[in-house]
């Protein structure tokens, strides 16, 4: 059995599309809790704080294959303002960065549904992301408003699995789920380092999709480069 693997974060998704909506929400959380506690939070200082505890995130993102949690994500934001919010205030602000996706929800890539469509009729399908404020409950909600869910039959994610790509763990779950074996199955991403890498390290093909970003293109190991999903439909079938 052959399947098809595909990230979600610039590959399905164009990330910064919603993203003012998604920070607006944020930022008004803290000011509404971290208001308790101090009054000078600016959107300067929030942003301060995203930045630190993002700079964190990726260094243990690809440094040791695990994602923080949305949880120690907003604690680490807390503590860099200097502010000690009650357990139930963590919560509400852990569920608000959350859900944040939903006020600004990302647009799809270009040409992604039908190429899933497709793809779906001759393969299994699944997911592998690394997430972030985003979590996996969240993301699935996503795909379902966005009625492409059930293209779907293996669902990978990092808060839920606890690694990250390019840890073999994460394509292992992914092809049990869709009953596939790695050779001649397929992995499709935006990212050298995880997404690429991963799929070679499993003996399984790969796409660099640059549709959106084409960081990776010059220095690439990807079986095939594409930045048009229209054309990786071509590709596989």
């Amino acid at each position: 059995m052959t399947a098809i693997c595909i990230d979600f974060w610039n590959t399905i998704v164009v990330a910064e599309t919603g993203g003012e909506a998604r920070q607006h929400a944020r930022l008004e959380a803290v000011r509404e809790i971290g208001g308790k506690y101090r009054s000078d939070i600016t959107e300067e200082l929030v942003q301060s704080a995203r930045k630190k505890v993002s700079e964190e995130f990726d260094q243990i993102w690809m440094g040791s294959q695990r994602t923080l949690t949305t949880d120690e994500l907003v604690r680490g934001m807390m503590k860099f303002m200097d502010i000690a919010p009650t357990d139930n205030e963590i919560t509400e602000l852990v569920r608000v960065f959350q859900e944040s996706m939903y006020d600004g929800p990302p647009d799809l890539a270009p040409g992604l549904v039908e190429t899933l469509e497709e793809l779906s009729k001759k393969y299994p399908l699944a997911i592998i992301s690394d997430t972030m404020f985003s979590p996996g409950r969240v993301l699935r909600e996503y795909l379902r408003r966005k009625n492409i869910y059930d293209y779907f039959s293996g669902f990978v994610f990092s808060d839920e699995i606890g690694v990250s790509k390019p840890d073999r763990k994460a394509f292992d779950s992914a092809l049990e789920q869709t009953g596939a074996k790695a050779e001649g199955s397929w992995h499709i991403g935006d990212i050298q380092p995880t997404d690429i890498l991963g799929a070679n390290r499993m003996g399984m093909k790969s796409i660099l999709y640059t549709g959106i970003s084409d960081a990776y293109v010059r220095d690439n190991t990807a079986t095939n480069v594409s930045n048009d999903w229209v054309e990786i439909k071509e590709i596989l079938l």
